[in-house]
């Protein structure tokens, strides 16, 4: 009795992260993005599709001469929940959530945009910043008119072969039959 629990839970604590590892379908990119010259956020035009929860960025490259970079996701139209973070050249690959219980109306997209805090010590032309963004993985809902009708589909062919083999087992058994009536006829035993 004992032996059986522990075997349970020893099922469930080996299965439990196979489960959970299923439910959470998480993307890692690296991204490189330009700076405006002029002190404003930047106008990246990339939208990353996200389905809903935590987004979180790490800063592996600082824009050259920057002490201070503020980055700040900008939904397509959604409900909130991204912040404004700033990155110091000390926190260089830290994470840190851009984005908390995000959720989005109808357009599951976002987009990045930075800006330098401290513009004027920049020292070249052509400013960027580069670091890795993690988000859960946009998945389309399931059409349930079309699976309703898949289903129906299934259960009708499934309906027909329940159907069809007894009389084709029938059939053949009464050919069986008459051939051995026919046999036996011309044939006594």
């Amino acid at each position: 009795m004992i032996t059986s629990k522990i075997h349970k839970t020893l099922f469930l604590a080996f299965f439990l992260p196979v489960f959970l590892s299923y439910h959470l379908d998480a993307i890692c990119q690296q991204i490189t993005n330009k700076l405006r010259t002029d002190g404003n956020w930047n106008l990246d035009d990339t939208f990353y599709p996200y389905s809903s929860g935590n987004i979180t960025f790490t800063l592996t490259e600082m824009p050259c001469g920057a002490s201070t970079l503020l980055i700040q996701l900008v939904s397509q139209n959604g409900l909130g929940g991204f912040h404004t973070r700033t990155f110091t050249s000390n926190e260089l690959n830290v994470a840190k959530y851009v984005g908390v219980n995000v959720t989005s109306l109808r357009e599951h997209l976002f987009r990045i945009q930075a800006m330098v805090d401290d513009f004027t010590n920049i020292n070249c032309i052509n400013p960027s910043f580069s670091g890795e963004i993690c988000y859960s993985k946009y998945v389309d809902p399931p059409d349930c008119e079309r699976e309703k009708n898949l289903a129906i589909d299934n259960c009708k062919n499934e309906k027909v072969i329940e159907i069809t083999v007894p009389i084709a087992t029938a059939i053949i058994g009464v050919l069986g039959v008459y051939n051995m009536a026919k046999s036996s006829a011309s044939y006594p035993l």
